[in-house]
């Protein structure tokens, strides 16, 4: 499990910081907009910090939930790897990364999109955060199940009845959700296209998370197990 843990630190604090220069990159723009507006809107008052040590935090707390991430990721991979239908830890590893990308990023998503600093009723933030977690809670418990459900299934019926029939667990379970949960009704005060640049390059932003997180964690183990494979044949030949 050591071996799980350090790759997925490693590759979860490296996807954070791609994640950060993407943000950087892409989504200051969007960032440095809202908040104009909302100075413009506003009173002027006098910044706590200064928005380049907002930046720099920003980046931090990036970087650091990228390695937390890492180390959940690396934990349930060394507990479903054997589970996974695939023969090498590279192809598991982008697998389950392809999956918790789905789950975690995408659907809640889809349902709550993320908005820019400033946006919203301030007196709402909690009730929106619960919203946001409760679905997201919910999304993992939906995938959850719906893998129970494929590994019952595949046993049972052929691969093109089982797989429809997985798909179409998890849409209903997905789409009942969606018409479920309440909208966020606050007030978006921000021009429309503004608007969906920030929320497209924060989903860009946590692709390229999970991306390094995939591709750096099946490296790391492949490499890890070569190596190990390499010290076996070593000492046995000894």
């Amino acid at each position: 499990m050591s071996r799980f843990l350090r790759a997925g630190a490693i590759s979860g604090a490296s996807g954070g910081l791609v994640m950060a220069v993407v943000l950087r990159l892409l989504g200051e723009g969007p960032i440095g907009d809202a908040v104009a507006l909302e100075s413009h809107d506003q009173a002027m008052h006098e910044e706590l910090y200064s928005r380049a040590a907002q930046q720099i935090g920003g980046m931090i707390g990036v970087v650091l939930y990228g390695l937390l991430v890492g180390v959940v990721f690396a934990v349930v991979l060394a507990s479903l790897r054997h589970r996974l239908p695939f023969r090498d830890d590279w192809w598991r590893s982008m697998s389950l990364a392809t999956i918790g990308f789905g789950t975690v990023v995408l659907v809640p998503f889809l349902k709550y999109p993320p908005n820019p600093p400033t946006v919203g009723d301030p007196s709402t933030i909690t009730r929106r955060t619960l919203l946001y977690l409760v679905l997201l809670a919910f999304s993992v418990g939906a995938t959850m199940l719906t893998w129970r459900f494929a590994r019952y299934t595949s046993g049972r019926y052929a691969r093109h009845i089982a797989v429809p029939m997985s798909v179409g667990v998890y849409v209903v379970l997905i789409g009942t959700s969606f018409a479920v949960f309440p909208p966020f009704t606050d007030e978006v005060a921000v021009p429309a296209n503004l608007l969906w640049h920030f929320r497209l390059d924060s989903l860009a932003g946590n692709l390229a998370l999970w991306s390094v997180l995939g591709l750096g964690l099946g490296a790391l183990l492949s490499v890890g197990a070569v190596a190990g494979d390499d010290r076996t044949s070593v000492s046995t030949d000894g």
